[in-house]
C-alpha cells in the first residue's frame, strides 16, 4: 500500500497534460531472460566466443563481434531510490559511444501501481520464467566526454536528468534531498553478442548473449544470460520460444551454480556500503 500510494502520488508532480493511468495494454513489449552457465567453455571476462561454447549452445548461431558497454548504478547507502521502486543506471556504450545513456526506470508488480505517467521511452514486461515485472523507463543520452562512468560526477548526471522533465519529476525529491549521500556501484563490463535460434519455428527471433564481469575484476564473478524481446501481441509464440530456450539451456548441463535473478540487484549486493 505504501508503494502504491507513493507511485500514485507521482501523478501530482505535473508529469504533463498527456499523463495517463497505465493498463496492461500499454505494455506492448516483453523481454525474456534465461540465466546460463558457461562452465569451462569460455575464459573469464572473454570478448571472444570459443568453439567449445558454440558447440555447447549450437541451438543459437551468434555473430563474431560483440558490443562492449560499461554499466554502473547509484543510490543512497540506505537505497532511497529502491524504496520508491526507482533505479538509475549509467551505461557507456564503448563500441558506439553515441548510444551512451542514463536510464531512469520505475518498476511495479502491477500496471496500476504506476498511477498517471507520461513521456516514457518504453513500457515493458520482463519475464524470467519465475516472475513477471512491469517497468517504465526514460532514456537520457549523454557523451562519455561529459560523464566518466568509472567515477561519476553526480552533479553532472543529475543535470542531464533534470533536462528530461518527465524523468526528473520521478527522482527530483530524492536527488535534491539526498544528493550528498549518493554512492555508485562497482562498474560492470558487459559484452553482448547477437544471434538467432537455429530452430526454424523461431526464425527471426534475435537472441542476445550477455556476459557481465566487474570492470576491475574484483570480486571475481560473472553473470551470463540469453535474452530476447518481442511484442506482447505475439506472446503465445514468444512463450514457446522461451520454453524451448530454457529447455535447451537445461539440456546443456551447464546450469550448476549459475547466477539467477536480477543483475542489477547482484551489482548492488557486491558493492560495499549499500544496505
Amino acid at each position: 500500500m505504501r508503494m502504491n500510494t507513493f507511485l500514485w502520488g507521482l501523478a501530482s508532480l505535473c508529469l504533463g497534460s498527456n499523463a495517463q493511468a497505465l493498463t496492461k495494454d500499454h505494455f506492448d513489449k516483453i523481454e525474456y531472460a534465461v540465466n546460463i552457465g558457461t562452465g569451462t567453455t569460455l575464459p573469464y571476462a572473454t570478448d571472444t566466443l570459443t568453439d567449445e561454447f558454440n558447440a555447447a549452445f549450437s541451438f543459437i548461431r551468434f555473430e563474431d563481434s560483440p558490443s562492449e558497454k560499461l554499466v554502473t548504478y547509484f543510490d543512497t547507502p540506505d537505497r532511497a531510490l529502491k524504496q520508491q521502486a526507482l533505479q538509475i543506471r549509467v551505461r557507456e556504450h564503448v563500441t558506439k559511444p553515441s548510444k551512451s545513456k542514463i536510464t531512469v526506470k520505475l518498476r511495479a508488480t502491477d500496471p496500476q501501481g504506476f498511477g498517471d505517467i507520461s513521456g516514457y521511452k518504453k513500457a515493458e514486461i520482463d519475464y524470467d520464467g519465475d516472475k513477471t515485472k512491469y517497468s517504465v523507463s526514460y532514456d537520457i543520452p549523454y557523451s562519455p566526454d561529459d560523464i566518466n562512468v568509472k567515477s561519476l560526477a553526480f552533479d553532472v548526471v543529475i543535470d542531464h536528468i533534470r533536462n528530461h522533465d518527465d524523468a526528473w519529476a520521478l527522482v527530483k525529491t530524492i536527488l535534491e534531498q539526498r544528493g550528498d549521500d549518493l554512492k555508485q556501484t562497482v562498474v560492470m563490463r558487459t559484452y553482448d553478442w547477437e544471434g538467432y535460434m537455429t530452430d526454424p519455428r523461431f526464425d527471426g527471433i534475435e537472441v542476445d548473449f550477455q556476459v557481465w564481469t566487474p570492470y576491475y575484476r574484483r570480486p571475481r564473478t560473472a553473470f551470463s544470460d540469453f535474452s530476447f524481446k518481442g511484442l506482447t501481441k505475439d506472446r503465445d509464440e514468444l512463450d514457446q520460444a522461451f520454453q524451448y530456450l530454457y529447455d535447451q539451456v537445461q539440456a546443456s548441463g551447464l546450469t550448476d551454480g549459475i547466477h539467477t535473478g536480477s543483475k542489477t540487484k547482484a551489482t548492488f549486493k557486491m558493492t560495499p556500503g549499500f544496505h
